[in-house]
């Protein structure tokens, strides 16, 4: 048994845990677009990790243009929209609290006239939906846009 307070605090939980480990892969983004400066005056600055493409012009030679990764790929990040979880169980207060009880067995015994077992079970569905992309980091990716336009054009 457990008491229905401890179960409902247990599903918060896990629903805050998954949000969190959702968050984490979000924010890992920024390790996969942006590597740290090593340049001492720096202080640690980020810097985007870049690939160098040849660029065809129509009157001149090809030029090679430094593109940030960050304006190569599509921006998606998750996040948790709901959990919804369904179970049988049976209720019983004990010590003035509701206690709830998922194993479904019974145990009056095998007998001829025993109950037959019970299912418990149960159900869960979560949902997860894109997030909208950060007015910060979407104006970061245009800066780097309209440089890489610049350098373009």
């Amino acid at each position: 048994m457990i008491s229905f307070k401890s179960f409902v605090y247990a599903i918060q939980d896990a629903i805050v845990h998954a949000s969190e480990v959702l968050m984490d892969k979000n924010t890992a983004m920024i390790d996969k677009y942006f590597v740290a400066d090593t340049a001492p005056e720096s202080n640690g600055a980020m810097i985007p990790r870049t690939v160098t493409l040849r660029y065809p012009h129509l009157n001149s030679e090809p030029v090679n243009v430094s593109v940030p990764l960050i304006t190569l790929a599509p921006l998606s990040m998750s996040k948790l929209e709901k959990a919804t979880l369904s179970a049988n169980f049976e209720m019983e207060v004990i010590g003035g609290d509701l206690q709830l009880h998922f194993s479904g067995k019974d145990e009056s015994g095998s007998g001829l006239f025993s109950k037959k077992h019970k299912t418990a079970w149960g159900k869960i569905e979560i949902t997860f939906s894109p997030q909208e992309t950060s007015e910060g980091l979407q104006v970061l990716v245009e800066g780097y846009e309209a440089i890489l336009k610049k350098q373009i054009g």
